[in-house]
C-alpha cells in the first residue's frame, strides 16, 4: 500500500514531534492536539497505516522510549524521530515511502549510524539493534547475498563485543566502505 500523507504532512510531524520533545516541551499539548486531529481524519477515511503511525508518534509524546518500528509505509519518518531525538537535534525532512527507496548503500548506512549509536551514545540500545540485525541476516541468507550476510555478522561480533581491528577484512567495495564508517566513527 502506498503513503497517503503528503511530504509535508510527515515531515511537519517529524520536525515538530522532534521539537516539542528536545526543545519546547511547553508546546506538547498543543502538538498533542494537533495530532489527535490528524488521527481523527485518518481514521475517518479509514487510512489504517496512517492512523498507526500517527498513533505511534503520540504515544512516543508519552513515552519517548518507545522505539518500536510502526510496521508501516512510515517507518522512514519514524526513524528520522528517533534519530532526532538520540542525536538531540531535528533530522533532515523524511521523504514519503512513495519518493523514499532502500538501495543497500541506504541500508548499509543506516546500520553504521545504528552501530556508532549504540556503540557510542545508547548502549541500552545494544539489544534492540541487535535483534534487527539477526532478522537481516536471515533475509539475506534466504536471499542469497552472502555479502550483505558477512556485513551483519561483523555488526552483530562487534554487539557481542568483538575487537574492531578483528572485524571488516573481507568487506570489499560497498560493504567496506561503510565498514570504514562504522571503524571511523569508533575509533575518533
Amino acid at each position: 500500500m502506498t503513503a497517503v500523507l503528503t511530504t509535508d504532512q510527515v515531515n511537519q510531524v517529524v520536525n515538530n514531534t522532534t521539537l516539542v520533545l528536545l526543545v519546547r516541551p511547553d508546546l506538547i499539548p498543543e502538538w498533542r492536539s494537533n495530532l489527535v486531529d490528524l488521527l481523527n481524519q485518518t481514521r475517518q477515511a479509514a487510512l489504517d497505516e496512517e492512523a498507526i503511525f500517527v498513533s505511534a508518534v503520540l504515544s512516543l509524546l508519552h513515552s519517548p522510549t518507545d522505539t518500536l518500528p510502526t510496521g508501516t509505509p512510515y517507518d522512514h519518518a519514524w526513524q528520522t524521530i528517533l534519530v532526532g531525538l538520540q542525536r538531540g537535534e531535528i533530522q533532515p525532512a523524511a521523504a514519503t515511502p512513495g519518493e523514499e527507496t532502500m538501495t543497500i548503500e541506504r541500508l548499509l548506512q543506516s546500520i553504521a549510524e545504528a552501530l556508532v549509536a549504540v556503540m557510542t551514545e545508547v548502549p541500552q540500545q545494544k539489544d534492540a539493534v541487535a535483534s534487527e540485525l539477526i532478522e537481516m541476516r536471515a533475509a539475506a541468507l534466504e536471499a542469497d547475498v552472502p555479502e550483505l550476510r558477512a556485513w551483519l555478522d561483523d555488526g552483530l561480533a562487534l554487539l557481542a563485543g568483538a575487537a574492531l581491528a578483528d572485524l571488516g577484512a573481507q568487506h570489499e567495495g560497498i560493504y567496506a566502505t561503510y565498514w570504514q564508517t562504522v571503524v571511523k566513527n569508533l575509533t575518533i
